[in-house]
């Protein structure tokens, strides 16, 4: 459960910060936290004035662009006149004018008492070569500092934050400058904007004046002392459609973008009174949405009925929510709320996701559990038909095969228990998903032994035939996990196939039976198991199997008899023969020549033999002929 909160909160967090549209989410909300809870002002900032270039000073310039020299000259001369205690213009001056007036302003900012401010932009800015040029040349003359103008603006387009210095240079911010906080240290570090509100009386938060109305008043320096004396003064344009930007207070407050000679004063206000907006270190805000994708998953996990659970949630983002807009009224930092209500929905979602999966994996646990009593197929049917669970059984044709692994009992004396139980479970395992694969059913496991049964629950007409193909699938798993399993030094694993009428269903107690069969065609499968000791062979297989099968089968199957069998118990001889997957179709030709000749003619059929090679029904043979022995029959003395 821990996991997976750190894991919705780890996946939250990253999305609000990379997510453009989560990230706007998030800081929106911020916003508005910190604004609604925010404190009007008691009036205007006494500190700072704004001297705007607005439509109607505008309508008396000769011309729009650049802004007219000569009026800048005179705002700076008056503001100089009337005590200002510095100037930031906010206008570019990256290009020559009229001489005459691009000389007077900078007799102007020379002349002028205090510190006058010149907006910088460079080639990050898309200024030119020669731009920045001109406008390095313009500050050396007039004596102005220089101050960065452009704004940090995030990824929805919204002014947040400000840096006091340009990162990789000496040059600090405008306001920075202004406000005399330039030094060394804070270049390229952010700092979240704390937006000076209006006041009570609805006034804006800073003294603004038309910049036509300066030399109007020209003529009374004591109005303009009034005005200006002893601030910091910022000129600048305030036009509708230039530097305008997006911020908390258009936002919030409604109104159009804000003038970036505004946003500048809002940034010197926050410098000269050292004010900065709380917020959690990341360590903070990892631990409190983890904190809350806790609770969420500790809500998901519990057996409520869903209903139950979704009021639960509702009412923990509720007071997550109720807490942020708490902490933030008493001026504490503003908790991460988009990032937090997504981890909720994470840890929450994939809670309930995670449980429903084990619930359904505890369902089918359940039910393979139950399959080890009775057969998948079995289950089933009796899910359909719940009076297959009465005791007794019916007569069937059917096929059994059994398998057995050569040298078990010392193997397994030999090994620890953990790693002999691995290895039993793993090749029990394949044993048994061939024989399903096979629509057999798995009827027990003894030991190492599988038991399988053909034909059953419900009829198969080709049970003979899915019995031999099961036969031959077993003995190439077995011969893999041997070559892959060298060090347990495995056996070859024999198999036994025989077909025949057997009783088969629910045998047992009322409290506790078994889905098996029962009958001596079952007894014979087992003996042919064990035959292939005798034989040294791996598949032994009746020959009253391998006639019902060949009915079934499309192409021929690798058939070597072995010869007519008189198993250990038994009274009458059947056909055994092996499946020689391995053998070519001619040497299985030549091999069978041979056989028939085992009677009638021994010479020759010695002649066939020794032609073979190397195989051990060939071996056999070639012994029971060198021994006086002819035809096919033989007697097992063992089982």
């Amino acid at each position: 459960m821990l996991a997976i909160a750190a894991v919705a909160a780890a996946l939250a967090l990253a999305a609000v910060r990379w997510v453009g549209p989560l990230h706007g989410l998030e800081t929106g909300i911020a916003d508005r936290i910190r604004i609604a809870m925010a404190s009007p002002a008691a009036g205007q900032d006494s500190r700072l004035s704004i001297v705007a270039v607005d439509e109607a000073t505008m309508a008396r310039l000769p011309y729009r662009s650049p802004v007219d020299r000569g009026l800048l000259a005179d705002v700076v001369r008056l503001l100089g006149a009337a005590g200002a205690r510095a100037v930031g213009l906010d206008i570019l001056l990256d290009q020559p004018t009229e001489p005459a007036k691009d000389a007077r302003l900078a007799a102007a900012i020379k002349a002028f008492p205090g510190p006058v401010v010149l907006a910088w932009a460079d080639a990050r800015s898309g200024m030119t070569a020669p731009q920045t040029a001109w406008l390095r040349t313009f500050g050396a003359e007039s004596g102005g500092r220089f101050g960065f103008a452009n704004l940090t603006t995030d990824p929805d387009g919204m002014v947040r934050r400000h840096s006091r210095g340009l990162a990789g240079t000496d040059t600090p911010s405008l306001a920075a400058a202004l406000a005399g906080r330039d030094g060394p240290d804070g270049a390229g570090e952010t700092w979240t904007v704390d937006w000076r509100l209006p006041g009570t009386d609805g006034s804006p938060p800073f003294q603004t004046t038309p910049a036509l109305i300066l030399p109007l008043m020209a003529a009374n320096p004591a109005v303009l002392a009034g005005w200006f004396k002893d601030r910091i003064v910022l000129v600048g344009a305030d036009l509708p459609q230039q530097d305008r930007h997006a911020t908390p207070l258009s936002a919030v407050l409604g109104g159009p973008a804000t003038a970036g000679v505004a946003i500048h004063a809002h940034l010197v206000a926050q410098l000269l009174d050292n004010r900065l907006v709380p917020e959690w270190p990341a360590p903070a805000r990892w631990a409190a949405v983890l904190a809350l994708a806790v609770l969420a998953a500790l809500v998901a996990m519990a057996r409520w009925h869903w209903l139950l659970k979704l009021p639960a949630l509702i009412v923990l983002a509720g007071g997550w929510l109720a807490g942020a807009i708490g902490l933030a009224s008493l001026g504490g930092a503003v908790l991460p709320v988009t990032a937090a209500l997504l981890a909720l929905l994470l840890g929450a979602g994939a809670t309930m996701g995670l449980d429903a999966l084990l619930a359904h994996r505890e369902r089918r646990f359940i039910r393979s559990a139950f399959a080890h009593y009775l057969a998948p197929q079995l289950v089933e049917e009796l899910v359909r038909d719940p009076s297959g669970l009465r005791l007794g059984g019916e007569r069937r044709e059917m096929s059994f095969l059994f398998t057995d692994l050569e040298g078990f009992t010392g193997m397994s004396e030999a090994m620890a228990p953990e790693a002999l139980g691995r290895l039993l479970n793993d090749y029990l395992d394949g044993v048994s998903a061939i024989v399903m694969a096979h629509r057999g059913v798995v009827d027990k496991y003894i030991g190492d032994a599988v038991v399988a049964l053909f034909g059953v629950p419900g009829h198969d007409p080709a049970h003979a035939a899915h019995a031999v193909r099961c036969a031959m699938a077993i003995d190439a798993f077995a011969e893999r996990f041997r070559a892959e399993r060298t060090d347990a030094r495995l056996g070859t694993t024999r198999i036994g196939v025989h077909s025949g009428e057997a009783t088969v269903g629910n045998f047992g107690g009322r409290l506790r039976f078994d889905y098996t069969a029962l009958g001596d065609a079952m007894n014979t499968a087992a003996r042919l198991e064990g035959a292939n000791k005798a034989f040294g062979t791996r598949i032994a297989v009746s020959g009253v199997c391998l006639r019902e099968a060949e009915a079934h089968l499309d192409a021929p199957l690798p058939v070597q008899p072995i010869g007519d069998i008189v198993l250990k118990g038994k009274r009458d001889a059947i056909a055994v023969a092996t499946l020689n997957a391995a053998a070519a179709p001619d040497w299985l030709d030549r091999y069978r020549a041979a056989y028939a000749a085992l009677g009638c003619d021994p010479a020759r059929a010695h002649t066939l033999l020794a032609c073979l090679g190397d195989d051990p029904v060939v071996a056999l043979h070639r012994q029971r002929l060198a021994a006086g022995e002819t035809g096919a029959r033989m007697e097992l003395k063992e089982k």
